[in-house]
């Protein structure tokens, strides 16, 4: 308990620092494009691959269920509302912790224990501001990118397998998302998004940033990262639910029941 409370504190921190040096910074945007274009091509295919899958399996379990109250005209929009709620922000960031969190981890703890970082320092630059910041703006915008791409494809995916398999037609499978979906499900799947994005990020980069002990060393800061970066998302995905139910709420109480 000790050693994971002093992780945390040092992640915060860790966290603090990043957000404090990324708003001081400028002439940063080249290597954050670049960031931003190699994370999103590096995990495209990964989310397009998966998205499509998991759209299909959520439509063959809510169509079982569905069918036995004879109600499959809502299967459009169950299925939709499950993928952008709470599916896809949460496959794809546990995508970017499994590909891109262990990649960064990995490239900046090799970067630790062959004192690069510690060569960059000497010359004056700060590697937080010329390693660190790049990687962790390229994480959290690149998940944002590919949850909208994500969300597509297992709405299209979703679509082909209903007409497909469940006999529901694309249309009619259409016309009932908007009865599930609107705007404040969107802006909770992005807010959502950004949240364990920020987090694939923070633990990602600490966790390389902080490396020590050689190769093995970076292999355990690797381990870690993917430990700590699951586990927080979990925790996380819980407080958002409950804070976006707990905001929507409020909000319908003031404006008389409309979001």
């Amino acid at each position: 308990m000790t050693t994971f409370l002093h992780e945390l504190g040092g992640i915060s921190l860790f966290f603090s620092q990043v957000v404090r040096t990324a708003i001081r910074t400028r002439g940063n945007m080249n290597r954050i494009h670049g960031q931003i274009v190699d994370v999103t091509w590096r995990s495209l295919s990964t989310v397009v691959f998966a998205g499509i899958f998991v759209g299909a399996i959520l439509v063959l379990q809510f169509s079982q269920i569905l069918n036995r109250y004879d109600a499959s005209v809502l299967l459009g929009g169950l299925n939709t509302s499950a993928i952008v709620r709470e599916v896809g922000p949460l496959l794809i960031s546990f995508l970017l912790a499994g590909k891109i969190g262990a990649y960064t981890a990995a490239e900046l703890g090799t970067m630790r224990i062959t004192e690069q970082i510690d060569a960059v320092q000497c010359l004056g630059t700060n590697p937080i501001q010329y390693l660190v910041v790049p990687r962790f703006v390229g994480i959290v915008v690149s998940s944002l990118i590919l949850l909208v791409i994500g969300l597509v494809v297992s709405i299209l995916g979703s679509m082909v397998v209903a007409a497909a398999l469940c006999d529901v037609n694309p249309l009619q499978f259409a016309q009932s998302v908007p009865r599930y979906i609107d705007g404040w499900t969107v802006a909770g799947g992005l807010f959502k998004s950004f949240v364990f994005g920020t987090i694939v990020a923070t633990v990602s980069c600490f966790k390389g940033y902080t490396a020590s002990g050689g190769a093995r060393g970076v292999g355990r800061a690797v381990t870690m990262a993917a430990v700590y970066t699951n586990l927080f998302m979990v925790l996380s995905d819980f407080a958002t639910s409950a804070i976006l139910e707990w905001v929507q709420s409020m909000v319908m109480s003031i404006t008389g029941g409309a979001t």
